[in-house]
């Protein structure tokens, strides 16, 4: 094996166990993160590849010659997933150079790596190439990318679910839809809450009202008894002078 072949075959190994990791953790639903655990969602197990046959996802990739090949039922078709906008300062994008560029690579050799890597990705997209196929095709190799598969796998759940970190594009707008969805819920129950809290307070308002009945109301059978005529002070004053004038004046002058 020469030497250029085997960096092609090392190179290529890693990036395609990253590939294969983001493609299948975008595939994944929220509430399958929040509700498993990881060997539950390990990529390479039977109900992952189950699953994976009726990924809708599958209906984006472009090159269907590609697709055609590669769904004979003996090669699992991964969809493409875009690498995080955030480029070197993602976790994940740092964890692939890595074990490519090693540990002393310069930010110039950092830099190349992240742009082949980038390139090397949208060509992915269309499905592994002759060449990769070829050159990881034999038990070791296949054996090599499975290893690199589960490894990114872990990492990328990791720094997606415990740090927070963007996760891949498909599961993160699936993650936006469910939280309004939990939004507008959360909204409705708490207007449900205060229309019963409402309620609630003018029903005891109304029995308060009810038990609260006047001692003269109750006397009268449960009436309200009638109500007293207010009369003003100059009324008062008149019907006074009338009742002095009857008795004075209308004396005096024979009148009874």
């Amino acid at each position: 094996m020469s030497r250029r072949r085997g960096e092609f075959e090392h190179r290529t190994s890693i990036f395609e166990g990253a590939f294969r990791a983001w493609s299948h953790l975008g595939g994944i639903e929220p509430h399958e993160l929040e509700s498993k655990t990881l060997q539950e969602l390990d990529p390479l197990n039977s109900i992952a590849e189950d699953k994976a046959k009726s990924d809708p996802r599958l209906e984006e990739l472009e090159n269907n010659e590609a697709a055609e090949s590669e769904g004979n039922g003996k090669r699992r078709l991964y969809p493409y997933e875009p690498l995080p906008r955030t480029g070197l300062s993602h976790p994940f994008v740092q964890a692939i150079l890595s074990p490519w560029l090693g540990p002393e690579a310069e930010q110039n050799a950092i830099n190349l790596g992240l742009t082949t890597l980038r390139t090397w990705w949208q060509h992915r997209r269309k499905g592994e190439s002759g060449s990769a196929i070829s050159a990881l095709g034999t038990d070791k190799m296949r054996g090599v990318v499975e290893g690199y598969t589960r490894h990114f796998f872990s990492l990328a759940y990791c720094v997606v679910t415990n740090d927070g970190e963007q996760p891949p594009r498909t599961l993160m707008q699936k993650m936006k839809t469910l939280e309004k969805a939990r939004a507008k819920k959360h909204k409705k129950r708490a207007r449900e809450e205060e229309a019963g809290k409402l309620a609630a307070l003018a029903l005891n308002a109304g029995l308060a009202h009810g038990l609260n009945v006047p001692k003269a109301e109750a006397a009268n059978g449960g009436t309200s008894p009638e109500p007293k005529t207010n009369e003003s002070n100059h009324e008062k004053k008149f019907k006074i002078c009338d009742r002095w004038v009857d008795r004075n004046i209308g004396s005096r002058s024979g009148c009874s």
